[in-house]
């Protein structure tokens, strides 16, 4: 994308910059010389370092066959893998250097990580949305190129701001990985790992467009004994198309409900209301009018704030609201129940870029 938007100099300058400033580079420097320490997988790895510097720290995972494999340092992070991969796991990217799929890296991560941030890293993956800080020399350039409207949607990425216009590190795509070809994966899954991912499977939000609507998703639709609110039939994004009167009211044919729940007695809306990301119409509609034009089609609209979500009380109230409007009887917890609630917020409210590191 950057090839096509700036000039040569500007990119070769970039990739220096990045070089420059990468943590994983300056891990690396020295590896020539020190072949027994780094290994093979060190120095492959090494040779990928322009594209890893513009997204990672380092060190990178390597699955190594035996315990004998293991082989440290700056640059790779050995892991025990004996078993055999499942065919098309992995994709080429350099001679020598592979990277596997996302179910596979997600079971792989399933065997060292709790249920809970396996299901929230599931999530982002059925869902339509990434989380990318880009490193402080990259970020800068497309900022820029945000400011002046030049930064397009490339292969169904696209960038969302703030109400400020300034780029918040969330990103809208299309979905990485589909529910079918989860339950592929594992139908040939080696054991290790296969468990804890068919119970995360169980228990991820699909159709979450950012982190705030996974994390809302997990603690209203999760059972009560696994610490939710238990509010079954939650439906993430769903399409609603628009009355003549409510299309013209809001401008658009059709809207998207973020957590949306079909009822007999009316249909129920929770907006997740949050100036971090915008993307396309979202932006371009107030979210007043939005309300309204779903109003219109007989949707109770109920908007939940972060800060809402993040103090138990305030939660507790909003739960008991929304309740109603479903028109169910939320039920008093148990002690047990009060601390499976703790323990689930306390691993759903986390800081969503750290949930990888395990």
């Amino acid at each position: 994308m950057l090839r096509a938007l700036l000039d040569v100099g500007t990119i070769r300058a970039l990739r220096l910059e990045l070089l420059e400033s990468s943590e994983l580079v300056s891990s690396s420097y020295g590896l020539t010389g020190r072949r027994s320490h780094c290994g093979i997988a060190g120095l492959r790895v090494a040779g990928t370092l322009p594209l890893l510097a513009t997204n990672y720290g380092g060190p990178v995972d390597v699955l190594a066959a035996t315990p004998e494999d293991r082989r440290p340092s700056g640059v790779i992070r050995p892991r025990v893998w004996g078993a055999t991969l499942p065919d098309n796991s992995t994709s080429v990217i350099r001679e020598g250097v592979e990277v596997v799929s996302p179910e596979l890296a997600l079971q792989q991560l399933a065997v060292r990580a709790d249920a809970v941030r396996t299901a929230l890293l599931l999530s982002e993956l059925l869902g339509t949305f990434s989380v990318y800080q880009a490193p402080g020399p990259l970020a800068k350039v497309l900022q820029e190129l945000a400011d002046h409207n030049r930064l397009p949607a490339y292969r169904g990425w696209r960038a969302a701001r703030n109400n400020g216009g300034k780029l918040t590190g969330l990103w809208s795509r299309p979905p990485l990985l589909s529910l079918d070809r989860l339950q592929n994966h594992l139908a040939l899954a080696s054991s290790r790992g296969k468990r804890a991912l068919t119970e995360a499977a169980r228990r991820a939000r699909v159709g979450a467009a950012s982190p705030f609507e996974a994390q809302a998703g997990m603690l209203l639709a999760e059972s009560v004994r696994h610490g939710g609110e238990g509010y079954l039939g939650l439906e993430h994004n769903r399409r609603v198309t628009l009355s003549a009167d409510a299309k013209r009211l809001c401008g658009l044919s059709s809207c998207y409900c973020d957590l949306f729940w079909e009822r007999e007695g009316g249909d129920v809306d929770v907006e997740c209301q949050s100036s971090s990301h915008h993307f396309g119409s979202r932006s371009s509609v107030s979210d007043a009018d939005r309300s309204t034009a779903l109003q219109m089609m007989g949707i109770e609209v109920i908007q939940l704030t972060y800060a809402q979500m993040e103090n138990a009380q305030r939660f507790e109230a909003f739960s008991r609201l929304l309740a109603e409007k479903l028109g169910v009887e939320r039920q008093e917890r148990t002690q047990r129940e009060k601390r499976a609630q703790e323990d689930l917020r306390a691993s759903v409210l986390v800081d969503w870029e750290s949930l990888p590191d395990v």
